[in-house]
Order: C-alpha cells, then structure tokens, then sequence
C-alpha cells in the first residue's frame, strides 16, 4: 500500500485547491482491511444481532443490540421489533416462582409510586425488603408460601 497526500482543485471554490489523500493498494484485501478499520475509527462497528445472529453495522453512539432484517418466523416485523419482546418472554418462561412473586410485587409497588400513592423513599424501602425476601426464599430461608404471604402485605 502507498499513500501519497496530494494538491486538487476544491469541488465547490474552482479558484481554491485542498490537500486530498491518495491510496494506492496492490491487493484487494489491503483496500478491505483499510476500509474496515477506517469504519472502526469513524465509530461504526460489526455487532452482532440477539435475535437473528446476523451481522449488522453499529453507528456511533448507539448500543444497540437487534438488527433491522426481518426476524425470523416473521413476515413483517424487523427484529428490533420482535427481539426485546422476545427475550424478555424467554426470561420469564424460566423465572423461578419466588422470582415471579418478587416481578409481581415490584410492579405494584411501582404502579403505586407513579400514581403518587407512595413517596420515592418508601418505595425504596419497600423494593429493598422484597428483594431481601426474595434472597432469603432463594437462599432456602423461606418457602414460597411465606414469601408470597409477606409479599402481599406491600
């Protein structure tokens, strides 16, 4: 590979030149790789997507972890689409049941502080006693009748 900076006209100013960067690559591949890691500087990378497991490019700023190909099994729908949804479905097809109680009982709680029912700091109190209820259950302190009793008191 060779570069070489060199003087050209300006495309808009004809009366101004700019210094422009000149690449002579002896192999194609020498061009891809360049390319590639030019891309990788610029902030765009290969990601692969969670749902399909196909390649997609990442743009700069972004953490994103689905592509925009159809998903599969899906006529119409992308996979940024489907994916979250889907994910989320498979985590909880396998929560456990004091995980699911735990689920229940953080969602109402949060329900209740977005309706303004309860204050912020009672409702991290609140969350932080569920979730030692929930360690405890886990931990095989508690069974998951009692917890799913002392759960329902919040």
């Amino acid at each position: 590979m060779e570069i070489k900076f060199v003087s050209m006209a300006h495309s808009t100013e004809h009366d101004r030149t700019v210094l422009a960067e000149r690449a002579e690559f002896s192999y194609l591949l020498h061009f891809l790789y360049m390319d590639f890691y030019r891309g990788l500087m610029a902030g765009n990378a290969p990601r692969r997507c969670h749902n399909c497991g196909r390649y997609f490019l990442l743009t700069a700023g972004y953490n994103i972890c689905y592509c925009n190909n159809l998903a599969p099994g899906v006529t119409e729908r992308a996979c940024r689409k489907v994916g979250a949804h889907r994910k989320e479905a498979k985590k909880r097809a396998f929560a456990t049941p004091s995980q699911r109680e735990y689920a229940k009982a953080y969602n109402r709680l949060k329900a209740r502080k977005q309706r303004g029912k309860i204050s912020a700091d009672e409702w991290n109190a609140a969350v932080a006693k569920a979730r030692n209820l929930k360690e405890q259950t886990d931990c095989g302190e508690l069974t998951n009748e009692e917890l799913h009793q002392q759960l329902k008191m919040f």
